[in-house]
């Protein structure tokens, strides 16, 4: 059964995965679970940590490298399992991946074990390449996988900047070698699209995003910890919020439904715990989770028995002062 320590990254990896962000805005690191440990094992008072992500997916194509730079500082003393790894880190994060980069600062609290509260506002720059930028007009437009091959060939892709805020907040439990995630996240995006187009297109959610708005996604996870090997189930559900604004004079605002829902299970293997050093929790990825509900990945272009299928690697430095 892994410490606190170690069940941190492995949650984090396997949320990105799950939740197939690793080309979209949100961020989706996911605190450590509590576990019951002596106190000089616990968490340092402060240190400087680096937090590594690369990983890959496809149904639909992704691909990111994400590094988070933060600095952690433990809040109290308490020998309490409730109260025992509370800390409050501060830093930042960049994301790069073949079609824009992101960076800003990061804030990660957690007052109690049982929750944890992210938030994050990035700067983006999309470079035009790798199919996106790709804006739309209305919720009710076409943006398939075909669509978009078709748009990328015509060349109406393009490059432009934005920025996006994010507020996590995560309700966690471990028992023995169980534990339970439950991630709420809202999004907000303001991004610079041409031609009075509203929407546009990220493959992390997977839908059409408004241009200046909100998106909601909740995520569950169940695992079991079995020495260093991971393996659970993952949900995601994420809905966008439309404006009349987005939409075409005289189209019903009531037809659009992009929002989407996947299933899935996840493994991970941890080669080696090393605690709170330089190098520490290097860990691979799997995960494959089945659209339950989109567009069109549940049968209407793309068959509902193929997957998401995510691989990752993620490792850890902490340096103690």
């Amino acid at each position: 059964m892994p410490s606190s320590a170690s069940a941190r990254p492995l949650l984090c990896g396997l949320l990105l995965l799950g939740s197939n962000s690793l080309a979209e805005s949100p961020t989706r690191d996911v605190p450590e679970v509590p576990r019951a440990e002596p106190p000089l094992t616990g968490m340092p008072m402060r240190r400087l940590n680096l937090d590594h992500f690369i990983g890959g997916g496809v149904n639909p194509t992704v691909a990111e490298y994400k590094v988070r730079v933060s600095h952690t500082q433990r809040l109290g003393q308490s020998e309490d399992i409730l109260w025992r790894d509370t800390f409050l880190g501060l830093g930042g994060q960049v994301r790069l991946n073949p079609c824009y980069t992101a960076v800003g600062p990061t804030l990660n609290w957690q007052p109690i074990a049982i929750f944890n509260l992210k938030a994050v506002v990035d700067a983006y720059g999309f470079f035009g390449t790798a199919g996106m930028l790709q804006s739309f007009r209305s919720p009710l437009d076409e943006y398939s996988d075909a669509v978009q091959r078709a748009n990328t060939d015509s060349q109406q892709t393009y490059g432009t900047t934005g920025w996006h805020a994010m507020l996590q907040p995560t309700l966690q439990a471990q028992i023995g070698p169980v534990a339970l995630q439950n991630v709420v996240t809202l999004d907000y995006f303001n991004m610079r699209l041409r031609n009075g187009d509203t929407l546009w297109y990220d493959a992390g959610p997977d839908t059409l995003l408004p241009g200046r708005g909100l998106m909601l996604t909740e995520e569950v996870n169940l695992v079991y910890f079995a020495g260093p090997l991971t393996l659970g189930a993952t949900f995601r559900y994420l809905l966008p919020f439309y404006d009349e604004e987005n939409f075409r004079p005289g189209e019903d605002v009531k037809a659009a439904n992009n929002s989407n829902m996947r299933l899935g299970a996840l493994v991970a293997y941890t080669f080696q715990d090393g605690g709170y050093s330089s190098f520490n929790h290097p860990t691979a990825f799997l995960t494959a989770t089945w659209h339950v509900s989109h567009r069109y990945r549940a049968g209407q272009e793309t068959s509902q028995a193929i997957p998401f299928v995510g691989l990752g690697f993620s490792f850890q430095q902490d340096f103690v002062y």
